[in-house]
């Protein structure tokens, strides 16, 4: 019996430090993935605003391309940029600069050539959550018009 009790005196507490030191690693996994699920879910948003102003952007662009011939004055180191359009389902607003690039003559039959005036659109968008902003900047051509 004097085996027993020796056996007992020298085990006492070892149980208590290896259940410790496993809730520690146990704590230290959890806080771990916690943390990379936090990361990926903020990634996630970031990318959804960053394709909100991507968007506003192209909906400055489209406006734009919807009302035709600008018929400006200004080239582009002087072209005024619009108030921004705020667009409530994207949280966000962009705003539009057009500039005139020149006039170009489109071939048409031998005898008359059709003016053409070409133009470039820069849209930027921006959201007002975390600050995305996208750029956008396409060229078009009026052909056919009547003049500047």
């Amino acid at each position: 019996m004097d085996q027993g009790r020796q056996a007992m005196h020298r085990q006492r507490g070892a149980v208590l430090i290896i259940s410790l030191v496993l809730l520690m690693v146990l704590t230290i996994l959890a806080i771990s993935t916690m943390r990379t699920a936090s990361l990926g879910l903020l990634m996630a948003g970031n990318n959804q605003y960053r394709q909100n102003a991507w968007q506003l952007a192209q909906a400055g662009i489209d406006s734009i391309l919807r009302a035709g011939d600008p018929a400006l004055t200004d080239s582009c180191d002087t072209a005024v940029a619009d108030a921004p359009v705020v667009i409530d389902a994207l949280g966000g607003s962009y705003t539009t600069t057009v500039c005139y690039r020149g006039e170009s003559l489109t071939p048409g039959s031998s005898i008359t050539r059709v003016p053409t005036f070409n133009y470039e659109v820069q849209a930027e968008g921006a959201t007002e959550q975390r600050g995305a902003r996208a750029r956008l900047v396409q060229g078009f051509a009026v052909t056919g018009a009547s003049g500047r």
